[in-house]
């Protein structure tokens, strides 16, 4: 698919269609809000904990009945009372709960029942918080539950995980399937593989007549054409204000403790090139100091995932990532600059509106990106959702 920009009125005019209703949990800065607004969602409650990504979240949408806290201390009955949602009534609960413990970026087993911190706030154990979704679906009975999360959830010990929580949605009343999809076939100009799982009420499926063994059938089919980081952020070259702060980060990148490697990569390659292992064990060691004064998770061995990359500008990104973005590590670098990109290149190949706005420092702001759901992911999924499920059940008249 190719790549389309949007902005935040185009984003409005489609969500007005009010093609169905949405609540989202973990909202983040509203990637996956994005994408449900652009499926024509009707967004009616968000639960954040971080104050700092809320801020974020009601610069773009300031009207959204929202709270911010734990998870934990919220309630399907209070959300009812803010939405006047009754139970049943409400066609997509949405959440992507925080996903250290399954990344591939780390290490899985050993990163359970830690406590992890963000921007001053902590929690243990918050592969937990996966139940406490689980237990607000049980309480307002949406007919459709959308998670998303890192591929690694699918995998070795993080599937058990996965299985509980289908066994869990099973005992509530629902079906539940999963896969992952990759972004460059969702307009995505990005290799960002997430595991979506989808979980259906059985009396929907049964009212639409949908049989449990044709469940997957809800997920779209992705297109060949892969959009590149040159048809995201190719004519920010000549942005003034995309300039002055590429600025700002080619001088902070000089101040790192890999900079000296990772000058050395040659600008606009033919393909990926990277800072490799050898360097990345003595750069390690040096970082160490650096993550802890800023309260981040401090992984027990060395790891690729660290590796400085350039890609050419005729492919699509790496992941995004939290740690990937920061001046600090530096793992996503520009095609043809001695830096991480920029705010307005990271929201851009996040495929996030043209007029996004971010708040917070600048490592915020890029940490928050990194952290998101693609909305054109969330947009392509939610339409097929809508077409195959929702939208045959509205048309029997019974919601």
């Amino acid at each position: 698919m190719r790549y389309k920009r949007y902005t935040l009125d185009e984003l409005k005019q489609s969500a007005n269609r009010k093609r169905f209703t949405y609540i989202s949990f973990f909202a983040g800065g509203g990637g996956s809000s994005a994408g449900y607004k652009l499926a024509g969602g009707d967004c009616r409650f968000v639960n954040e904990f971080q104050q700092v990504a809320v801020n974020t979240y009601l610069a773009n949408w300031p009207d959204t009945p929202h709270i911010c806290g734990d998870i934990k201390n919220v309630t399907g009955q209070q959300i009812m009372e803010m939405t006047g949602l009754k139970v049943g009534e409400l066609d997509i609960l949405d959440g992507s709960p925080p996903c250290p413990p399954f990344s591939m970026s780390g290490t899985k087993q050993k990163g359970w029942n830690k406590e992890k911190t963000a921007y001053g706030m902590k929690q243990k154990n918050i592969e937990d918080l996966t139940w406490e979704m689980i237990r607000i679906t049980g309480e307002m009975k949406p007919k459709v539950v959308i998670c998303e999360n890192v591929k690694g959830l699918t995998m070795d010990y993080a599937k058990q995980h996965l299985d509980r929580m289908c066994e869990d949605f099973e005992k509530e009343g629902y079906t539940t399937t999963y896969k992952v999809l990759n972004g460059i076939h969702f307009g995505v100009p990005q290799k960002r593989q997430r595991v979506f799982i989808v979980s259906v009420r059985n009396d929907v499926m049964d009212d639409i007549g949908m049989p449990w063994m044709t469940i997957n059938s809800i997920f779209p089919e992705g297109a060949d054409e892969q959009p590149t980081i040159e048809n995201a952020i190719g004519d920010l070259r000549l942005d003034n204000e995309n300039s002055h702060e590429a600025v700002e980060l080619c001088e902070s990148m000089k101040k790192g403790a890999k900079y000296k490697w990772l000058k050395r990569l040659p600008k606009n390659p033919d393909k990926v090139v990277s800072v490799g292992d050898d360097v990345v064990g003595p750069w390690y060691d040096k970082v160490i100091a650096h993550r802890k004064k800023w309260g981040k998770s401090i992984p027990e061995k060395k790891h690729s995932f660290y590796q400085s990359r350039r890609v050419p500008w005729n492919q699509a990104s790496h992941t995004l990532s939290e740690q990937g973005l920061m001046t600090s590590l530096a793992v996503h670098l520009h095609p043809e600059e001695d830096r991480v990109y920029t705010t307005k290149e990271a929201a851009r190949i996040m495929t996030l509106p043209e007029d996004y706005i971010n708040t917070g420092t600048l490592n915020e702001q890029l940490a928050r990106i990194g952290l998101m759901v693609a909305p054109m992911m969330m947009k392509y999924l939610a339409e097929s959702i809508y077409e195959k499920v929702l939208k045959p059940y509205k048309e029997k008249g019974l919601g």
